[in-house]
């Protein structure tokens, strides 16, 4: 089965906690408002900026119902349902079709990962087929599952045994293996560009959508640089690419991207809380000395433009 394939930015939403950890759903309205005001094109939701792995089952249910209000053909909702436990996953991804999810997305399990592309496609194909109605995309980012496969590979085996199956999300720096997917049967499977740092580097490689933890906040920079890169003006577009690097190193400088993003959208005018442990949380004082730094690089100017 072939699917149309996402363009634009897709942010990696952070999911609001009060301050003694419990969900804030009602952040949610304004949230989604802000993203859609910048030009984002969906969301993925429950993934690892979401903290997804450190909430329960039910707890990942209610964050994805409480998107979908705001989901519509210009604002696409696609709900990480990846678990250690293949029985939760095939869960969430009943419950993401019952709701009226755009798309799925899973990534490989974090403990006794599988070795080869047969086992991780096997593992994937009960999920997928827990809702066949859904575009299912395998989320690529072995700095955290810890599964280390090609993904090449990997689109060849579960081609076969996922019908559902429309692509990955690649949060890898493997650009060859990238580039190879992206080629594989005549460009059939969508291949969502998942490193915000190098967004421009996809892009030259053939990358027409990605989802990215910054694009939270700084989304109207990222379509400047793909409006320049378009118009075939590369200059700016680099020039662009090293200024939202500038805020993606300041955000990883906190200790964690998420407690860093977090705090950064907390200046932006969304407080979606802290983090769950065991991720990092940052401190009044580091958040006044990020907030310094943000400044010195121009950064509310730059998010206010």
């Amino acid at each position: 089965m072939e699917y149309k394939h996402f363009e634009g930015l897709i942010a990696a939403t952070f999911t609001p906690f009060y301050p003694n950890g419990e969900l804030n759903l009602g952040v949610i309205p304004e949230y989604a408002h802000r993203l859609k005001e910048d030009g984002v094109k969906g969301i993925f939701v429950c993934g690892s900026s979401g903290e997804g792995l450190l909430m329960d089952t039910e707890e990942r249910k209610a964050v994805a119902e409480a998107w979908m209000p705001f989901a519509d053909e210009q604002f696409q909702v696609i709900v990480h349902v990846g678990s250690t436990s293949q029985k939760i996953a095939k869960e969430l991804a009943a419950h993401a079709a019952s709701i009226g999810a755009a798309s799925i997305g899973c990534m490989g399990p974090c403990c006794f990962q599988p070795r080869d592309a047969h086992s991780l496609a096997a593992f994937c194909a009960e999920i997928a087929a827990a809702a066949p109605e859904l575009p299912f995309y395998y989320y690529h980012i072995p700095t955290t599952s810890g599964v280390h496969i090609k993904m090449n590979h990997f689109l060849q085996v579960a081609g076969k045994v996922i019908p559902n199956l429309a692509g990955i999300k690649y949060t890898n720096n493997d650009m060859m293996d990238m580039m190879e997917c992206m080629s594989l049967e005549n460009g059939k499977y969508d291949i969502l560009h998942g490193h915000d740092e190098t967004l421009l580097a996809g892009m030259t490689l053939g990358a027409n959508a990605a989802i990215g933890t910054t694009f939270n906040f700084i989304a109207p920079l990222f379509n400047k640089m793909i409006r320049a890169f378009h118009q075939k003006n590369t200059d700016e577009a680099l020039t662009i690419q090293k200024e939202v690097n500038k805020i993606v190193a300041l955000m990883l400088s906190t200790g964690s991207p998420i407690s860093g993003g977090k705090a950064i959208m907390k200046m932006s005018g969304i407080d979606c809380g802290p983090c769950r442990l065991p991720i990092s949380i940052i401190s009044s004082a580091q958040e006044a000395d990020l907030q310094k730094e943000l400044e010195k690089i121009g950064y509310f100017e730059i998010q206010n433009q």
